[in-house]
């Protein structure tokens, strides 16, 4: 299709319309530098008017607490059997210095998950494990935002224990847990979920668990692992999904939408020769950042690139593709650091605001939720 013919879809989105699934297919599938063009151009206006020219960052320390895993997906380098070389299960020590490091430049959030360890348990229970964790962390550090523990984790504990979905994250709120990583989404269709992780949950069971911890006021990000197998088609089913999730107006909701471009440069040998590449295709990733804005940002406002995977410079250029955010200085991180991305680990928010001025724009530090950070309360980092 030309440029000119996409006006319509386009037009109707700059208009203030949802967009639809099929409409968001045939944008994905362009390729043509004017029509690419013009995709953007829609992106950013959209990006501009649902939240403005500045970009938003927080300062947060990533806290990866064991990477023993009773899961082996496909796509991860993260995981450990108990006993393997390089495995770690970190104890409440070390998690409460790495908390306290973080709050010595200025942290407001942890951000906390870990590998589906079933040693991790208290008295045979998975869930006391976890609430120890939370309280040693609140009772230490109550200032700080603690988001913690993904629908998968959550499903984990209730498997474990014998709980609902709805009494593990009531229990995690009560101890202190303030929001939920919608990590584990990968992309929420159940054939691509077979092969990427048959494992894990079945994307109704995510939506499930997000769902329930949105209706007891928890709100959670939302993600997709995009650039491996997945189609268009199933692309736009999943960000079809969120949408629709989002729609229903529960009392907490997506704070934001981050993409996650498959890193598989260290990923298990299967998935990396059927990928066929090492490294994110950034063109790939932009392209489908500027659809997710337009589908998706009359009800997720807040888009995030991912600085750990496409690397600072990469994550700065999205910010002209629809993103308003560049998200967290992490401190330190494991996951996709052990799959081979390049992007690095660690950020201060002088690498943030530098990335944020290279492209023209004003920064602004922020919490977990989006809420500006006055200058007088924000300490260098």
């Amino acid at each position: 299709m030309t440029a000119l013919s996409l006006e319509p879809i386009l037009n109707r989105a700059l208009a203030g319309a949802d967009i639809t699934e099929a409409e968001g297919v045939i944008l994905l599938l362009q390729t043509e530098p004017a029509a690419l063009a013009v995709i953007q151009a829609t992106a950013d206006q959209l990006r501009q008017r649902q939240v403005g020219d500045t970009v938003t960052y927080v300062l947060n320390r990533n806290i990866n607490f064991t990477n023993i895993c009773e899961q082996h997906c496909s796509f991860c380098a993260f995981r450990r059997d108990a006993g393997q070389a390089g495995a770690y299960w970190l104890d409440e020590a070390a998690i409460l210095q790495k908390t306290a490091e973080a709050v010595e430049v200025g942290a407001t959030e942890i951000c906390m998950q870990g590998g589906l360890n079933p040693q991790a348990q208290i008295d045979h229970s998975s869930l006391a494990y976890y609430l120890k964790i939370v309280r040693a962390i609140k009772s230490s550090f109550p200032q700080l935002h603690l988001h913690a523990f993904s629908p998968q984790e959550v499903e984990f504990i209730a498997r474990q224990d014998g709980l609902s979905y709805a009494e593990v994250i009531l229990a995690l709120q009560a101890a202190g847990v303030n929001s939920m990583p919608g990590t584990a989404a990968e992309v929420l269709d159940d054939s691509v979920r077979q092969i990427l992780c048959p494992e894990k949950i079945s994307s109704a069971i995510w939506l499930e668990i997000v769902e329930t911890a949105h209706r007891l006021e928890m709100p959670t990000t939302s993600t997709m692992l995009s650039g491996h197998i997945e189609t268009p088609q199933q692309q736009m089913r999943h960000l079809g999904k969120l949408r629709d999730l989002q729609q229903q107006r529960h009392p907490a909701q997506f704070s934001e939408f981050i993409l996650l471009p498959f890193v598989g440069q260290d990923a298990p040998k299967p998935l990396r020769r059927r990928v066929g590449r090492d490294q994110p295709v950034l063109s790939d990733a932009l392209r489908l950042m500027a659809v997710a804005r337009i589908f998706l940002g009359n009800w997720i406002v807040n888009h995030q690139p991912s600085w750990v995977k496409l690397g600072l410079e990469g994550a700065a250029t999205a910010l002209n593709w629809g993103c308003n955010d560049i998200g967290g200085t992490l401190m330190e991180e494991h996951i996709t650091s052990m799959a081979g991305a390049q992007g690095g680990t660690c950020q201060t928010a002088a690498d943030l605001q530098a990335a944020i001025v290279s492209v023209g724009r004003l920064t602004q530090q922020r919490d977990t939720l989006y809420r500006p950070i006055p200058l007088m309360q924000q300490i260098s980092a």
